[in-house]
């Protein structure tokens, strides 16, 4: 029997919501999913970074509209997702990925630093989780869940990064926690865990610490040939995983994470 591979990896009819898409791995993954054929709501804080992603994939010909959302705000999540509805008609993809990374040392991070950490990252997962499943089910027609998670959620690899780390450890357990909640509706909810990826906000970070006097690499990450393939992650690597996930040819598989890093966990 011939199989059509090309229809593996459409999202043909389908209404993709993407957190932090106005640059990096979520614009990445915005180009991708418009390019296999969704409707792609580019989802970002700032509005002008929202709506250059979105005015480009229109000029290509794409379907996309851009929504302002602060995805640690519950009522600007539940505008993004009613937005989404309210345009295209259904939701029927989320791909999280919106979130902050500031690499504070433990000893000094403030209550209100650890807090606004947690709050978009933690707190923003499970809104926007929320939002989007209740669409789903009320659309009856199942839908994909792909969480931007991290390697730092299994293990601490540079130093200063505790408050982040443990957020995204809390986003893997959310990711598992929806999965097993709502395989019965046919949403399937699984998780990518980037290793080091070359984007703005990341080199902005780390330029930051640096600036401030402080060690950035720990250890692990520090080590020579660490890195299996021989290179840093591109937005593009998180995005192909993401396609898959949220694509046909991953209809049996949740409650899942797929590392993309290179090979450094293992190595």
């Amino acid at each position: 029997m011939k199989i059509n591979l090309d229809t593996l990896f459409r999202l043909d009819g389908k209404t993709a919501v993407i957190t932090g898409a106005g640059r990096g791995i979520g614009k990445a993954t915005a180009d991708l999913f418009a390019s296999a054929g969704a409707s792609v709501v580019v989802a970002d804080i700032d509005p002008a970074s929202g709506r250059a992603v979105a005015d480009e994939l229109q000029r290509d010909g794409l379907r996309a509209a851009a929504v302002t959302v602060d995805v640690a705000e519950e009522t600007s999540v539940e505008q993004m997702c009613a937005a989404a509805v309210g345009t295209f008609g259904s939701l029927d993809i989320l791909v999280h990925g919106a979130g902050i990374f500031p690499k504070i040392p433990l000893l000094t991070i403030t209550v209100e630093q650890w807090d606004r950490i947690q709050a978009v990252n933690l707190r923003g997962t499970m809104l926007c989780l929320r939002a989007a499943i209740l669409r789903m089910r009320a659309g009856g027609r199942g839908g994909a869940v792909v969480n931007i998670s991290s390697v730092s959620s299994r293990r601490e690899l540079i130093y200063h990064n505790a408050a982040y780390g443990a957020s995204k450890a809390g986003v893997s357990n959310l990711t598992k926690v929806a999965a097993l909640e709502f395989a019965a509706d046919k949403i399937r909810v699984n998780a990518v865990l980037p290793g080091g990826v070359a984007t703005e906000g990341a080199m902005q970070a780390t330029a930051e610490l640096t600036r401030a006097g402080f060690k950035v690499e720990g250890p692990l990450a520090g080590s020579p040939g660490r890195m299996l393939l021989g290179r840093i992650g591109t937005a593009a690597d998180i995005a192909n995983a993401c396609l898959f996930l949220a694509s046909p040819a991953a209809d049996y598989i949740t409650g899942e994470e797929i590392v993309v890093d290179g090979g450094f966990l293992v190595s």
